[in-house]
């Protein structure tokens, strides 16, 4: 029904948008909810209307944002769906407001029925620039000149506002939705699209985190394991399992990790002889299919061996805070970044150093090479122990060495049973879970 309180209700244009600049002291913008732009360049002692003249009246403008990069440059989303207006509204101004450049015209990218809420600028590439629409995110690596969709897996709903912090795209959406997109550093790299790439990693954390349990769990949201993002191109499908080395400072290699299929029935025959550790492990996350690709590297050196092929390498000791590269083997093509790894601030403010955390990371490697030593014992004594029973026509000698082989892997293998008493393996697998499960200082 026609009421007074619809037909009769005063109204006034009120700011709804304001940011200050970061770069020019007293440069502030501000937009309002029925279109006009101001801009103040002496702390709001005066005040200019920069309004585009291609923006209709009446529009809301919804977002002003300063560019991190130049002082005079500046953008602005306006919002006229309110009004049966659903073109996307997007300017770009290079000269404080003097002149505006339309950025979004139906046709570059973003289509015409696409009312843009936000619009934000990456702090560190000039030109990124991120648009939330009412129906999801596009991104231009070009300033505006051309738009694509950068959905990825979010839900088609309008989105609110854009912050770029620490290196994460952080988006909040209608409905009280809040979504991280962690790591956009490869967003920041230029590359030749005709040739394998691998993007520099950003500096890294290093911390320990261990995921809720009961009904906290189910309400947490879903956090990223600690690791290290690594992004990398392939231009075509690889002709070989791709292979990823993570070295040290001083040129050593902590880990090797190789797709699947990198390793034949050889290969791991030859593990079962090996006396150590076997170096390399495989990742099923290391795709070496044609596109875009996100690896996460634990931050451990390679577990204990075990006979299981799928655990073996597994859960290694965590490396030291420092200076690392990884380096990236594509069909006998080598790429190498280097990246840090910071400490957590939290151990060093409890009083944890750098050498307390490297002289603890080579006790767990002492032990882990004693713990895989010993597995593989187990593992030949098992196989000798079942090529000896599987002969008919045993000797005394036979029997004899059958009696010192079951009497090892009783001193080995915790037998099976109620409390049984642990044995030689299973102490070593709790001294390793001890040493390594907390930052701490040996001894």
């Amino acid at each position: 029904p026609i009421t007074r309180d619809i037909t009769g209700e005063e109204f006034y244009s009120t700011i709804y948008a304001i940011r200050e600049s970061k770069l020019q002291k007293g440069l502030i913008w501000v937009g309002a909810n029925d279109g006009p732009v101001h801009v103040t360049r002496d702390g709001g002692q005066t005040w200019q209307d920069v309004t585009p003249k291609k923006l209709p009246p009446g529009g809301r403008v919804d977002c002003v944002e300063p560019s991190p990069h130049d002082p005079a440059k500046a953008y602005i989303a306006v919002l006229r769906y309110q009004l049966g207006d659903w073109r996307p509204w997007v300017f770009r101004t290079d000269d404080y407001g003097k002149h505006w450049t339309l950025l979004t015209d139906g046709t570059n990218g973003i289509p015409a029925d696409h009312p843009v809420r936000v619009v934000r600028e990456d702090p560190e590439r000039p030109g990124l620039l991120f648009a939330g629409t009412e129906y999801g995110m596009f991104v231009s690596f070009d300033d505006g000149k051309s738009w694509q969709p950068f959905q990825q897996n979010l839900p088609v709903t309008p989105v609110t506002d854009i912050k770029i912090h620490r290196g994460d795209l952080v988006l909040s959406t209608m409905g009280r939705g809040f979504w991280i997109l962690d790591d956009i550093s490869a967003l920041r790299q230029t590359f030749d699209a005709s040739a394998p790439f691998l993007f520099r990693p950003q500096k890294s954390w290093r911390y320990r985190y261990g995921r809720s349990r009961g009904t906290e769990a189910v309400r947490a949201p879903d956090y990223p394991p600690p690791s290290v993002v690594i992004d990398y191109y392939l231009p075509a499908n690889a002709e070989h399992p791709l292979r990823l080395e993570i070295l040290n400072a001083r040129g050593e290699v902590v880990r090797v990790l190789e797709g699947e299929g990198a390793r034949t029935e050889a290969a791991g025959a030859r593990e079962m002889q090996a006396e150590v550790a076997p170096l390399v492990t495989v990742a099923r996350g290391l795709d070496g299919s044609k596109g875009l690709h996100r690896f996460r590297w634990d931050m451990r050196h390679t577990g204990p061996w075990h006979e299981n092929p799928r655990r073996r390498g597994q859960g290694g000791p965590m490396v030291a805070p420092g200076t690392y590269t990884v380096r990236l083997v594509v069909d006998g093509q080598t790429l190498e970044q280097s990246f840090e790894l910071a400490a957590d601030p939290r151990v060093l403010a409890a009083g944890i150093t750098q050498e307390d955390m490297e002289a603890q990371e080579a006790l767990c490697l002492q032990v882990v090479a004693l713990l895989s030593e010993a597995r593989q014992l187990a593992a030949r004594l098992r196989q000798e122990q079942k090529t000896l029973e599987a002969k008919t026509d045993r000797t005394e000698a036979d029997e004899a060495r059958l009696e010192t082989i079951r009497h090892k892997l009783d001193l080995l293998v915790t037998p099976e049973g109620r409390y049984p008493r642990p044995r030689l393996i299973d102490q070593i697998g709790y001294l390793y879970g001890i040493i390594s499960r907390a930052d701490q200082r040996p001894g």
